[in-house]
């Protein structure tokens, strides 16, 4: 790019031809320096602009049980979305109330969740960060009796309590990575309710189990590297080969939805 700055000045009468033309050639060299300062300085204003400028990337971490279960290194989580482009916010435990479940997603093209569940009557229950006791019990008795929400070890919510606060089309078309036990039941609700692609797990791992932790957050780093939900899942894969070989007991990633979606 070549920056041209141009000044067309015209002496005045009075000044006689010698003493005019000498005075003039003075006058156009310092317009040709505040010219040229000009650039240097417009050019070290570009460089010095942040390196990520697009805030309408939004994405949030979610880990409702931190104090019971704490996340094997949040940064590993939340560097590749910053790498990417996105603000990043984080909620830990008694910060992922039920009203925030409710309505706040939708603001979010990235979501990671990160919750342990319990199984009542054939149903999964997530947990959230709400705290365990007759107060809650009695603050969500009608969410409790629909079956939205269950109390046990924790307040969790049902693939129900999505489907009924997220309608179709209600989510950003971005990804949802839900790490956690049975999280892949999830799915079908994000989906429908607009995500583009779901990643979760059938097995019945704990948090407790750091691996859960690691494999997502190797996932999510070939994410920001520029890599499909599809083909991360294949880096992934031959990373867990040639590191670790077959014998190696790694949790299954569940993908559904566009296996093209990048972040």
């Amino acid at each position: 790019m070549s920056l041209v700055c141009e000044h067309r000045l015209i002496p005045p009468r009075h000044l006689t031809v010698a003493n005019g033309r000498r005075k003039w050639a003075a006058l156009k060299r310092i317009l040709v320096t505040i010219c040229i300062l000009s650039v240097l300085l417009g050019a070290g204003n570009a460089f010095a602009a942040p390196f990520y400028t697009d805030t309408s990337k939004q994405a949030v971490f979610i880990s409702p049980l931190e104090g019971w279960t704490p996340t094997w290194n949040i940064a590993a989580y939340v560097s590749p979305l910053e790498r990417a482009g996105y603000h990043v916010d984080i909620l830990l435990d008694g910060n992922v109330t039920v009203s925030f479940l409710e309505t706040e997603l939708a603001k979010y093209d990235v979501i990671i969740l990160r919750a342990d569940s319990f199984e009542y009557e054939g149903q999964s229950y997530y947990c959230t960060g709400e705290p365990v006791n007759f107060k809650t019990r009695a603050t969500f008795t009608s969410e409790t009796s629909s079956g939205e929400l269950r109390m046990e070890a924790c307040l969790g919510f049902s693939v129900q309590f999505i489907q009924n606060h997220y309608p179709r089309g209600s989510l950003r078309h971005g990804l949802v990575l839900a790490v956690g036990s049975t999280t892949a039941e999830l799915s079908y609700a994000f989906l429908n309710a607009g995500a583009a692609a779901f990643i979760g797990y059938y097995e019945e791992y704990s948090l407790q189990w750091g691996r859960l932790d690691s494999f997502s957050q190797k996932f999510l780093n070939y994410l920001s590297l520029g890599y499909t939900t599809k083909e991360a899942s294949m880096q992934l894969q031959l990373y867990v080969y040639h590191g670790h070989g077959q014998s190696a007991d790694w949790p299954d990633l569940y993908l559904s939805g566009d296996a093209n979606c990048k972040i």
